[in-house]
């Protein structure tokens, strides 16, 4: 776990472009992780509309901006058709 929060840290000190995924195996726990990355992190992007620290992206509900977020949490099926889909093949996925 601490090996986790010590990559989001890195992410979020690095820059404003890295991206973190974390890949929750079930609905719950990416709620649950979600709960702990907003309580354990804060950033602000000065002039960078739709950026945020975290998103959640799961079938039933979007928190915060998928394509913008430094950490996103998510599941494995959202996770593939999110690096599949062709609308983000030039802006989601490379990064």
């Amino acid at each position: 776990h601490e090996v986790q929060l010590y990559a989001i840290k890195q992410i979020l000190e690095d820059d404003n472009d890295g991206i973190l995924v974390y890949v929750a195996p079930t609905k719950a726990l990416v709620n649950q992780i979600a709960a702990e990355v907003q309580a354990r992190f804060s950033k602000t992007f000065n002039n960078m509309p739709g950026k945020s620290v975290w998103a959640i992206h799961t079938r039933d509900y979007r928190i915060n901006n998928p394509t913008g977020c430094q950490v996103l949490i998510t599941v494995p099926h959202i996770l593939q058709i999110m690096l599949l889909a062709p609308s983000n093949a030039e802006s989601w996925s490379p990064r």
